[in-house]
């Protein structure tokens, strides 16, 4: 699990700004987090898919945000989940394996891949792994555990959260977090200050 906060200190110097209409303060700054936390949220789920090849619908089903009100003054964000299925990340081919006409599979091995600056590597080992679709319908990379035909045993990626935790990616989304809120916190007072 992933946790980030989005909080603000410096309230004395909202007031300020806001002047007569200082009791308006928690109502730009509630507004203001939101929005910033909204971004993160937004940026989280965009930086992840574009450093790992995992789709930013799988990214986004694991994360959970909790707003800002005017009675707490912060929003969080949280990731939780466990590790995603191969099979979710890019395979290659993603296709049972097939006998050619001398009767050697293909393919012979397959690749696979995590992170895109990574590429595919392949996956070799004793048993092999195999693209492999269920009577259920699941598709997913298996290993036999055994030299028995069943059972089988699916293999995994990291977890979304663990994907966050990079320190690439983290730093990216406090970044545009941070810039947003400035941003907004300057555009909810001049928003008050324009209504009276």
């Amino acid at each position: 699990m992933i946790y980030q906060e989005i909080r603000v200190t410096g309230v004395d110097e909202i007031e300020k700004k806001l002047g007569n209409l200082k009791n308006k303060a928690p109502t730009v700054l509630y507004r203001a987090i939101n929005r910033a936390a909204q971004k993160a949220k937004t940026e989280t789920k965009q930086k992840v898919s574009k450093k790992y090849f995992i789709s930013q619908g799988d990214v986004l089903k694991t994360i959970r945000l909790t707003k800002a009100s005017t009675a707490k003054l912060s929003a969080e964000l949280t990731s939780k989940g466990g590790p995603i299925a191969l099979s979710k990340f890019r395979v290659s081919p993603r296709r049972q394996v097939s006998r050619t006409k001398r009767g050697k599979p293909s393919p012979a091995v397959y690749k696979a891949g995590v992170e895109k600056a990574g590429g595919l590597k392949p996956l070799s080992g004793n048993p092999k792994a195999f693209f492999s679709t269920m009577g259920s319908g699941h598709e997913g990379m298996m290993e036999r555990v055994s030299s028995r035909r069943l059972p089988l045993k699916q293999l995994y990626g990291p977890a979304v959260p663990s994907m966050i935790k990079n320190e690439e990616v983290i730093e990216r989304i406090q970044k545009e977090a941070t810039e947003t809120l400035e941003k907004r916190i300057d555009a909810e007072i001049n928003n008050i200050l324009q209504r009276g």
